[in-house]
């Protein structure tokens, strides 16, 4: 059979030994692709928060470089001069390289992402001054929903690098309300308060609300009144918390404020003492 193939090279170098090599290392570099394929995927099974996209690109990647490496052996035992197509191929690489390095640096930072975990499907996370929950993870970016509705993709370069806050690893977050008071001290409605908190749509039992005065002034006293709730219940529970205090407020005589928005300290002088 050999002899036979060689006939038909009979005007040239390429001898029938040459015709089964390069046709060996075509048929070895595909068996050697395929074998790569189970061995990523096994790997990959192996190792929690690889997503199934990231496994399919890296074994697609795997995949054509063995088949170019085998077309490439297969080309130099038929005689073919592979310098200007390794110059070729070096030119190619670079220029993806230059082209795709945004896409690498994403995929580099999807597979530090999906090993470390420091985000999940599910979680609450703050980043790059967007605040959503998770709900893709894939080789190019962190997909989260916001609480109004929008889908933000966020690059995992950006992420890995950015300050990454995850509201969701205890399973409970703590928000605060502020309750203004006139002529009054904070002891007065302390006890009803904490009481209509703590019994309020959404509210944690444990830790329990906490009741913490940060001013006092002649006329007004301001407390901050401290309660934990679920990771994405933070809009709903504060609102159903506002409702309780005014509530319980609502038969006191005086001036009093209930707001959400805790609002930063204003840039005043001090009260005359």
């Amino acid at each position: 059979m050999i002899d036979t193939v060689t006939s038909w090279f009979s005007g040239s170098d390429i001898t029938g030994w040459d015709v089964l090599f390069a046709v060996l290392a075509v048929l070895g570099a595909w068996i050697l692709s395929r074998l790569s394929r189970k061995a990523i995927l096994a790997i990959g099974a192996r190792t929690k928060g690889l997503s199934p996209q990231l496994l399919a690109v890296a074994t697609r990647v795997v995949h054509y470089f063995l088949l170019l490496v085998g077309i490439g052996l297969a080309l130099a035992f038929l005689g073919f001069r592979t310098e200007p197509i390794l110059g070729a191929v070096i030119v190619v690489v670079i220029v993806a390289v230059l082209a795709l390095r945004g896409i690498a640096d994403n995929f580099g930072a999807a597979i530090i992402l999906q090993t470390r975990m420091p985000v999940r499907l599910g979680d609450e996370i703050e980043s790059m001054d967007w605040t959503g929950v998770v709900k893709e993870l894939n080789g190019r970016s962190v997909v989260i929903r916001t609480v109004d509705g929008r889908e933000v993709h966020l690059p995992n370069a950006a992420v890995l690098a950015a300050p990454l806050v995850n509201h969701s690893v205890l399973g409970a977050r703590r928000a605060t309300v502020e309750v203004r008071l006139g002529d009054a001290l904070p002891d007065e409605v302390a006890t009803s308060v904490l009481h209509a908190v703590g019994a309020a749509r959404g509210v944690h039992k444990r830790p329990a609300p906490e009741f913490l005065t940060v001013s006092v002034e002649p006329a007004r006293t301001t407390v901050h009144v401290r309660y934990w709730h679920a990771p994405t219940t933070e809009p709903h529970v504060t609102s159903a918390v506002v409702a309780a205090i005014g509530e319980a407020l609502r038969d006191r005589p005086g001036e009093w404020a209930v707001t959400g928005q805790v609002p930063a300290p204003p840039l005043v002088p001090p009260a005359p003492v």
